[in-house]
């Protein structure tokens, strides 16, 4: 192609032969699409994202440590579940600017990704224990050592027998709670 005699449309030209002096965004941004299957590298935006969902998952999770912190076994989980979020935003956004269906009549191939990312971030979710489902066996779980741990604790023989009962711990004939 010819340089122009314009020296504005020329200068715009040759500024494309230049790294970061052109139109382009210096990376591949432009060829992202949804950003569903990119590499957290490419996703400038969604990492922005991911930070932010991190921050609020790190808040709002159901355990803590000792703290009162998110534990440190539950970091990298909540890394995961962050990132995969942050990716469906992406994919939901880019889907909620199109039509249902693609030009062939069909729907786009990123309904797929974004249902794999819902399945992967209820994973997550279950993982952490901030489920309805999860959270009610972890309340369970929690009631149960509670209640050992009072019953255990509980001075009078007869009473301790009776509260481990209550707990599901089946009891010994001297009513410490442990086999001989």
């Amino acid at each position: 192609m010819p340089l122009s005699d314009d020296p504005a449309k020329r200068s715009r030209q040759l500024a494309n032969l230049r790294p970061g002096a052109g139109a382009g965004d210096g990376g591949h941004g432009r060829a992202l699409k949804h950003g569903g299957t990119a590499r957290r590298a490419t996703l400038v935006r969604a990492g922005t994202w991911a930070a932010a969902i991190q921050a609020e998952l790190e808040r709002e999770a159901p355990l803590r440590d000792a703290s009162g912190g998110l534990p440190l076994h539950d970091r990298q989980v909540v890394e995961l579940l962050a990132s995969a979020l942050a990716r469906l935003e992406a994919v939901t956004t880019w889907l909620d600017l199109r039509p249902a269906l693609d030009p062939q009549g069909r729907p786009w191939p990123a309904e797929e990704i974004a249902r794999s990312l819902r399945l992967e971030a209820a994973r997550y979710l279950d993982a952490l224990g901030m489920s309805p489902g999860s959270r009610a066996k972890l309340g369970l779980d929690l009631q149960r050592t509670t209640s050992l741990a009072v019953a255990m604790s509980e001075p009078d023989a007869d009473r301790r027998r009776v509260l481990l009962a209550e707990a599901g711990i089946d009891v010994d004939d001297d009513g410490d709670g442990a086999d001989a």
